[in-house]
């Protein structure tokens, strides 16, 4: 596992989301647009070049996303500037960072009118050191609202020996049970666990992954 170092991971994803054009959804984002009430806003923590978010306001909901890559960001926001979409809005931060991340969420309440809003995250938590992951968790947990839903789709313990197609950058590989125990810690009510293969291939690789969907007591 890569030693974790802030600063490098964000000029690695700055200078990866400079030459990565994909914006095919992911597959866990098509998987849980059923499960969305429409007129939700979402706000998507960690949102890279925005496939999903992009994806999401295709479908009629207001998006909200953060992520650390301002090089990400800019692209996000050139590609919704292009297609003319006006409910998908970027901002750069830091997910690990509670200001950012209670400054996020207050600006989801605002877009959302009162409707409900639903969070969502992506190939993030195991790209970021467990003490981060605790400051995310308790971050999350301040400025959620009972009922809420949460999310998440990570690499597993499982994954640690496969080959990526992606490599030098940070990853840590997830002990599921123990995520989904921190939540519980923190205010979370586990409502869906899975983990497994063909959930997340990509060309040549198909990853461990897991699943979880939270809702916040």
């Amino acid at each position: 596992m890569a030693e974790k170092n802030v600063a490098f991971n964000e000029d690695y994803w700055n200078a990866f989301y400079q030459k990565f054009q994909r914006h095919t959804p992911s597959q866990f984002c098509v998987s849980i647009v059923t499960e969305i009430d429409e007129g939700a806003t979402i706000v998507e923590l960690g949102s890279g070049n925005g496939r999903d978010s992009h994806y999401l306001a295709s479908q009629g909901y207001i998006t909200v996303a953060l992520d650390l890559s301002h090089e990400a960001i800019k692209r996000c926001k050139e590609h919704a500037e292009k297609y003319d979409v006006l409910h998908s809005h970027f901002y750069q931060g830091d997910i690990t960072n509670a200001d950012d991340i209670a400054a996020l969420v207050e600006k989801a309440r605002e877009k959302s009118a009162g409707q409900r809003v639903v969070f969502y995250s992506r190939f993030v938590m195991h790209s970021i050191d467990q003490e981060q992951e605790s400051s995310f968790m308790t971050a999350l947990s301040d400025s959620m609202s009972t009922g809420e839903m949460i999310y998440f789709e990570f690499r597993s313990k499982e994954d640690e020996t496969l080959e990526k197609h992606y490599g030098g950058h940070y990853r840590r590989y997830i002990d599921t049970a123990k995520f989904t125990r921190a939540l519980e810690s923190r205010g979370f009510l586990t409502r869906y666990s899975i983990t497994g293969q063909g959930m997340a291939k990509f060309k040549d690789e198909d990853p461990f992954v897991s699943r979880v969907i939270a809702s916040k007591k």
